[in-house]
């Protein structure tokens, strides 16, 4: 998927799967945004409309059984607008004619966007240095075992230890940031530096989304990050937000 995708998925869209209760985040039985593709698409055959997808079984790492018939999940990808999450129910593993082990996944309601809108960004073109945190060990365990049920800890081989990039907003709450490819999985955690009026903010964060747009036919990585601690330095933070945002309303009204 080399965008973003604002209607529901087709035939060879990634998607993210996600198992258990989609809203309990602390569910034992969740495993969180793990890669998949789009198969195949049953459709009815009145209204043609997508009643079931099927995926590429989705690999969670130490996890060997597969979910209950009708279990609740949901798939999950990046739009322009934020993250969107369709529900569906887990029904059956089968295997295709060319030998892949795919999962029919029935909708069981209409998708729905979270925005993830609940600080407000200043638009800023800021240099931003990013560091893969690899200390696994300094993480909680209910994060560490989201990071590995995830694959995000096997996928960190494949990456490299920084990346310089530019924000193109900043809140209190995150960073919307272009980097060089490659796309950034979500949940990775990170460490971001940058800069403002001199001073130096480094700020433990992970990625909420991450995805391939052109820009000036160029391929470029946007990616959504939320600091993982928001209050940690928002006291600093803050006022140097607004001082920008009413340099910004008082340029509009010359």
């Amino acid at each position: 998927m080399s965008g973003a995708v604002e209607a529901i998925p087709d035939i060879n869209d990634l998607v993210r799967v996600t198992l258990g209760d989609l809203d309990d985040p602390e569910s034992e039985d969740l495993a969180s945004d793990v890669p998949s593709r789009i198969e195949g698409l049953i459709l009815d055959p009145k209204t043609g409309r997508v009643l079931s997808y099927e995926i590429a079984a989705p690999w969670f790492s130490g996890n060997l059984e597969l979910p209950k018939a009708q279990a609740g999940c949901s798939l999950q990808w990046p739009s322009s607008r934020g993250i969107c999450f369709l529900p569906v129910a887990f029904e059956v593993q089968e295997t295709t004619d060319r030998g892949l082990r795919v999962w029919r996944m029935r909708i069981t309601g209409p998708m729905r966007r979270q925005e993830r809108r609940q600080y407000v960004r200043i638009p800023w073109l800021l240099p931003t240095g990013l560091e893969i945190r690899r200390d696994f060990k300094a993480f909680e365990p209910k994060r560490r075992r989201l990071l590995e049920l995830s694959g995000v800890r096997a996928a960190m081989a494949d990456l490299p230890d920084s990346l310089q990039g530019q924000a193109l907003n900043v809140s209190e709450g995150g960073l919307l940031c272009l980097t060089s490819v490659p796309v950034l999985p979500a949940h990775l955690p990170l460490i971001t530096r940058f800069t403002i009026e001199a001073t130096c903010f480094v700020i433990p964060a992970h990625v909420v989304w991450s995805l391939i747009r052109k820009i000036n036919d160029k391929p470029e990585v946007e990616s959504a990050l939320a600091f993982d601690d928001p209050g940690q330095q928002g006291d600093v933070l803050r006022p140097l937000l607004f001082e920008a945002q009413m340099k910004a309303r008082r340029a509009a009204l010359k």
